[in-house]
Protein backbone atom coordinates (compact mmCIF):
# COMPACT_ATOMS: atom_id res chain seq x y z
CA UNK A 1 0.00 0.00 0.00
CA UNK A 2 1.45 3.35 -1.26
CA UNK A 3 0.37 7.12 -1.29
CA UNK A 4 2.14 9.42 -3.91
CA UNK A 5 3.14 12.66 -1.27
CA UNK A 6 1.19 14.83 -4.01
CA UNK A 7 -1.90 12.95 -3.39
CA UNK A 8 -1.43 13.65 0.16
CA UNK A 9 -0.98 17.70 -0.26
CA UNK A 10 -3.56 18.26 -2.64
CA UNK A 11 -6.07 16.10 -1.42
CA UNK A 12 -5.53 17.12 2.49
CA UNK A 13 -6.48 20.52 2.42
CA UNK A 14 -10.28 19.58 0.85
CA UNK A 15 -11.11 17.44 3.74
CA UNK A 16 -10.42 20.49 6.41
CA UNK A 17 -6.29 20.65 6.76
CA UNK A 18 -4.38 23.81 6.71
CA UNK A 19 -1.42 23.58 5.45
CA UNK A 20 1.75 25.39 6.98
CA UNK A 21 5.26 25.28 5.12
CA UNK A 22 8.43 25.04 7.55
CA UNK A 23 10.91 22.53 6.87
CA UNK A 24 7.91 20.27 6.24
CA UNK A 25 4.91 20.57 5.28
CA UNK A 26 2.26 20.89 8.21
CA UNK A 27 -1.45 19.83 7.37
CA UNK A 28 -3.24 20.92 10.53
CA UNK A 29 -6.55 19.75 10.44
CA UNK A 30 -9.58 22.58 11.69
CA UNK A 31 -13.31 21.80 12.42
CA UNK A 32 -15.82 24.80 12.51
CA UNK A 33 -11.99 27.21 12.87
CA UNK A 34 -10.24 25.35 15.66
CA UNK A 35 -8.07 23.22 15.41
CA UNK A 36 -8.87 19.46 16.65
CA UNK A 37 -5.20 18.28 17.45
CA UNK A 38 -4.98 16.05 14.18
CA UNK A 39 -2.29 16.63 11.81
CA UNK A 40 0.10 15.54 9.80
CA UNK A 41 3.21 16.37 7.75
CA UNK A 42 5.14 15.44 4.40
CA UNK A 43 8.99 15.80 4.09
CA UNK A 44 10.24 17.83 1.03
CA UNK A 45 13.18 15.51 0.44
CA UNK A 46 13.67 13.44 -3.05
CA UNK A 47 13.69 10.06 -1.40
CA UNK A 48 9.76 10.39 0.05
CA UNK A 49 7.97 11.07 -3.44
CA UNK A 50 5.63 7.82 -2.21
CA UNK A 51 4.67 6.89 1.44
CA UNK A 52 4.61 2.95 2.18
CA UNK A 53 3.60 1.17 4.82
CA UNK A 54 5.95 2.48 7.67
CA UNK A 55 5.02 6.21 7.02
CA UNK A 56 1.33 5.69 6.84
CA UNK A 57 1.27 4.02 9.75
CA UNK A 58 3.37 7.29 11.53
CA UNK A 59 0.79 9.27 9.74
CA UNK A 60 -2.09 6.88 11.38
CA UNK A 61 -1.21 8.23 14.53
CA UNK A 62 -1.18 11.87 13.60
CA UNK A 63 -4.40 11.42 12.06
CA UNK A 64 -5.94 10.01 15.18
CA UNK A 65 -6.66 7.41 12.81
CA UNK A 66 -7.20 3.60 13.70
CA UNK A 67 -5.92 1.90 10.53
CA UNK A 68 -3.73 2.51 8.14
CA UNK A 69 -6.27 1.82 5.39
CA UNK A 70 -8.19 5.08 6.49
CA UNK A 71 -5.32 6.78 6.00
CA UNK A 72 -5.41 5.65 2.61
CA UNK A 73 -8.66 6.23 2.09
CA UNK A 74 -8.54 9.71 3.56
CA UNK A 75 -5.39 10.40 1.28
CA UNK A 76 -7.06 8.87 -1.92
CA UNK A 77 -10.51 10.54 -1.48
CA UNK A 78 -13.33 7.67 -0.38
CA UNK A 79 -13.42 9.29 3.21
CA UNK A 80 -14.81 12.66 2.94
CA UNK A 81 -14.14 15.42 5.02
CA UNK A 82 -17.23 14.80 6.45
CA UNK A 83 -16.43 10.94 6.89
CA UNK A 84 -13.59 12.05 8.85
CA UNK A 85 -15.81 14.61 11.26
CA UNK A 86 -17.56 11.78 12.11
CA UNK A 87 -14.29 9.42 13.15
CA UNK A 88 -12.79 12.36 14.94
CA UNK A 89 -16.09 13.23 16.79
CA UNK A 90 -16.52 9.74 17.38
CA UNK A 91 -13.81 9.56 19.32
CA UNK A 92 -14.54 12.62 21.23
CA UNK A 93 -12.25 14.99 19.69
CA UNK A 94 -14.95 17.86 18.29
CA UNK A 95 -18.51 18.05 19.49
CA UNK A 96 -21.13 15.90 17.89
CA UNK A 97 -22.96 18.98 17.46
CA UNK A 98 -20.28 20.93 15.23
CA UNK A 99 -20.09 18.69 12.83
Amino acid sequence: MQIPRDEIESNLPRKGFVRQDTHHRYFYHEHNGKRTGAYAYTSQGSSFKTYGAELISRMKKQLKLDTNRQVVDLCLCPMTGSDYSNVLAGKGLIDRDER
